[in-house]
């Protein structure tokens, strides 16, 4: 019987799910596996070592992979050539995340996903368009994400060691979390991590459990936050002719209700009525293991 496997590779973890047609036998996380973070070759190691890891010695005949930074053709195709590599008897498909994050939820048809993870993006599949804002990487920008929310939690508690502000509950638990009792402890705490941006972004729930205790420092950074999601919403759905489409919200910061969910469905619900959101979605590797499906039928 034929097996497939779907990869949701994310910046700070790799899932890989292993199924047949009666469905996922096996899943398997492993570490981050951004290709424009960390190289192609290392990204598909990463993702080698989660299949390995799901598939635990049996064979896949389609592999479908959606990785985080894999937003260009030219860098989906890179990755593909060097997993061709590692498994060149399996049908190989790559896409960037936030499509395999949308079709986890909506498999056909028109949807627009909103993902806030280590990274922030929002995408939209409208008939044959494809639609993109946001997550060009932490250097050039990821607002509204677990890596700028861990950030300015970061850069708060700095200040705090330099006497700028005032020290709270939330800045004594990033202390006791790092552990740091200096700024050059924090700084070393970041600078001397094998992958910063994943220990970043592990600071980003500490703020939002902050945030819904009244802590004002973390509820500004949370606040931050939701604009800047929105406003990658935004830029997506006036791109659109209104009308009702399903919304689905993905990522580890969007998983549960909290602050910073509160927030964008009070500006969804006023300024785009017509959209129907959906939270606490499916898990986007099963968008993955559909396209390996599809992957299979071709064959």
């Amino acid at each position: 019987m034929p097996g497939f496997v779907g990869v949701d590779a994310g910046g700070s973890k790799t899932i890989a799910a292993y199924a047949r047609d009666e469905g996922v036998v096996r899943t398997h996380c492993g570490e981050g596996a951004n290709p424009r973070v960390r190289g192609v070759e290392a990204a598909a190691d990463a993702i080698a070592s989660a299949i390995a890891g799901a598939l635990a010695g049996e064979r896949a005949d389609a592999l479908a992979v959606g990785a985080a930074g894999a937003g260009s053709a030219a860098m989906r195709d890179a990755l593909a050539l060097a997993l061709a590599q590692r498994f060149p008897d399996a049908r190989i498909g790559v896409s960037d995340d936030a499509h395999i994050a949308l079709r986890a939820v909506v498999p056909h048809g028109d949807g627009i996903v909103l993902v806030a993870g280590t990274g922030a993006l929002a995408y939209a599949e409208i008939a044959e368009r494809r639609l993109r804002a946001g997550g060009y990487g932490y250097l050039l920008g990821e607002e509204g994400s677990g890596f700028a929310i861990g950030a300015a939690a970061l850069r708060r508690l700095l200040h705090a060691f330099d006497g700028r502000v005032k020290s709270d509950a939330l800045l004594d638990a990033l202390r006791e979390r790092l552990p740091a009792r200096s700024a050059q402890d924090v700084v070393a705490a970041v600078y001397e991590r094998a992958m910063p941006v994943g220990e970043i972004a592990a600071c980003a729930p500490l703020v939002l459990e902050h945030a819904a205790r009244g802590v004002r420092s973390a509820t500004v950074i949370v606040q931050d936050a939701a604009k800047a999601l929105f406003e990658l919403l935004r830029s997506v759905v006036t791109s659109l002719e209104e009308k009702d489409v399903t919304l689905a919200f993905s990522g580890g910061l969007l998983r549960e209700n909290n602050l910073l969910t509160y927030l964008l469905d009070l500006r969804i619900a006023n300024e785009f009525p017509h959209l129907a959101t959906v939270k606490g979605g499916a898990d986007p590797y099963l968008g993955a293991l559909a396209d390996a499906r599809r992957l299979l039928a071709r064959a």
